[in-house]
């Protein structure tokens, strides 16, 4: 009876957001982000529709979360997923309100206009760097997804000024910026499991460039052969 009751909830939600007509409703591009429906149950989450940037397959989904019966917006960026405050709600009609009304200029805000940064940011210089020397496009099988002019916000002032993915192996590095502690660090990816590692944190990017130039192309040789974070 508690599946049947499970399974009944779950088709009338899936029809609420089949019966909105978000082609008409909401905007079928915001910058390269397109809007397209997803219609997929993931476990307890429902996934509705999203907008994709397609040349990186950065998602930004509506979806539907059983543990919390909240509707919500979530960044899904491959290494890492961010969560919108603003647009979490259990009411569907203040979901949908609040979808037309916030979701366009989020995604332009965080995911668009990068660069337009908090004045608290504006003049570190992590900013201005010439990071190529030290950053480049590819290092062996890893590609650059996020560069140090286009930093995307993390959580308690933490700022992502570098990435790198290897979309075959599911691995990466994210370097951060936190404007609190004025430090650069660095964290792994490996099967979206997050492991901290200390080797890069700095004070400045002088000392930042000398970790990442003595470290960096062998950290990203060993996580590609050994997939997993370490203990």
């Amino acid at each position: 009876m508690a599946d049947d009751k499970l399974e009944k909830e779950r088709a009338e939600r899936r029809q609420k957001f089949l019966d909105w007509d978000i082609e008409k409703e909401l905007p079928a591009q915001i910058g390269e982000y397109k809007l397209k429906r997803l219609d997929r149950q993931e476990g307890r989450i429902y996934f509705a529709f999203c907008w994709e940037d397609e040349k990186t397959g950065w998602q930004i989904r509506a979806l539907f979360d059983e543990e919390t019966m909240d509707y919500m917006v979530k960044a899904f960026l491959h290494m890492v997923t961010f969560s919108e405050i603003e647009l979490i709600t259990g009411d569907f009609e203040e979901y949908k309100r609040n979808m037309k009304l916030l979701t366009p200029k989020y995604i332009e805000k965080e995911f668009i206009r990068r660069e337009d940064v908090s004045i608290l940011v504006r003049g570190q210089g992590f900013m201005v760097w010439d990071y190529k020397p030290f950053f480049p496009e590819t290092i062996g099988h890893y590609k650059r997804t996020v560069e140090p002019h286009r930093p995307l916000l993390g959580l308690n002032g933490s700022y992502i000024i570098c990435a790198y993915e290897c979309a075959e192996k599911n691995t990466g590095i994210l370097f951060f910026y936190n404007i609190y502690r004025n430090e650069y660090y660095g964290e792994l990816r490996a099967q979206g499991i997050p492991g901290i590692i200390h080797q890069y944190d700095a004070k400045t990017l002088s000392d930042f460039e000398k970790e990442i130039t003595s470290r960096l192309a062998k950290d990203l040789e060993d996580l590609y052969e050994n997939p997993e974070i370490p203990d």
